[in-house]
């Protein structure tokens, strides 16, 4: 998730090269486009042990309370689904990657950031948002890894905490995935009983799947339909399975082949898909990319906001004011 919309730039010039040149074309210069390269495999874990003795020191990651994954069932106020009448609000990121906007703050930290986002968007439209803590579940690698997929898995009391911190706030948690040299659907099995709890969602980065020969941070990744598709049907028996609210499935997209056959995504009953918006650049840029990539009516519309790399952040009055109308709003 990363850049501008609709521009080609020649091949071989590997993630960060592209980025810093979309990004000049929007205006935001070369510092907007410093995106936060994919850290290796090692790096990942060593960050990994290092967030978790940080919380350690600071009390227990989370409550174990019962069944396999050692989660409680959320109270009724987080129990509905994350994608309804009224826009939603996310904040998303890692906190083994931190520039991203949950890997700068502690998790609590990272949930009162999204409370007070989501209360200035109720400021505006009267109407209370719906709120989600984006945490990316599955981290795309520079290097293979033990398995040889280019991806991570986050630890389960990662999760754990992001989920308590979550719920702490009256949010959603999406688990947000890069797979890397995985499959998608792969992936989603592996977290299924975290995407089981009525308070879980899914999301999709096809920036980093690259499949078989790729590697994140040289190459640009895309995704088919074929496979978003399979992944909501998917979901949509699994929600009906454990008889809980629909799910969401965020798809990012920051220009037209990040998603090849995008008017062919299916919208689903019990897992509602959402296509947002990753442009990073100039307010008039951002708005030009999101209207011509929002060319699906059946599916809802998002629209990520960068709070170090946009030019000039746009305010929630000017994001609600966007056409087609936002469902989503994500900060990173």
């Amino acid at each position: 998730m990363r850049l501008g919309s609709g521009i080609r730039i020649g091949p071989g010039l590997g993630l960060a090269g592209w980025a810093a040149a979309v990004s000049l074309i929007l205006g935001g210069g070369p510092q907007a486009a410093a995106a936060e390269r994919p850290p290796s495999a090692r790096q990942f874990q060593q960050r990994t042990a290092e967030f978790l003795a940080t919380q350690r020191l600071a009390g227990s990651p989370a409550p174990r309370g019962r069944g396999g994954i050692g989660v409680d069932t959320p109270d009724p106020a987080v129990d509905a689904p994350l994608l309804g009448d009224d826009l939603a609000v996310a904040l998303y990121g890692a906190p083994q990657l931190r520039a991203t906007a949950i890997g700068k703050r502690s998790p609590a930290g990272a949930a009162r950031k999204l409370r007070r986002q989501a209360r200035a968007y109720a400021t505006v439209s009267g109407r209370p948002a719906a709120l989600s803590l984006d945490l990316i579940g599955v981290v795309a690698t520079a290097s293979a890894g033990s398995d040889r997929s280019y991806s991570a898995r986050q630890d389960p009391d990662v999760i754990r905490t992001y989920l308590k911190a979550a719920r702490s706030v009256g949010a959603r948690l999406t688990l947000d995935i890069q797979p890397g040299r995985s499959r998608l659907i792969g992936e989603l099995r592996a977290l299924r009983e975290w995407i089981a709890l009525p308070d879980v969602d899914v999301g999709v980065d096809p920036e980093w799947n690259v499949g078989r020969k790729g590697v994140p941070g040289r190459d640009e990744g895309t995704i088919g339909y074929r496979q978003l598709n399979r992944a909501s049907r998917w979901l949509e028996r699994l929600a009906e399975a454990e008889d809980v609210p629909a799910k969401a499935l965020i798809v990012h997209q920051f220009r037209a082949g990040s998603i090849s056959g995008r008017r062919r995504i299916k919208q689903r009953d019990r897992a509602t898909v959402l296509l947002n918006f990753d442009g990073i650049g100039s307010r008039r840029a951002k708005k030009a990319g999101y209207k011509n990539l929002a060319i699906n009516a059946d599916l809802l519309d998002g629209f990520s906001l960068f709070y170090d790399r946009d030019l000039k952040l746009m305010k929630p009055r000017s994001v609600l004011r966007l056409r087609p109308e936002v469902d989503y709003a994500m900060y990173q």
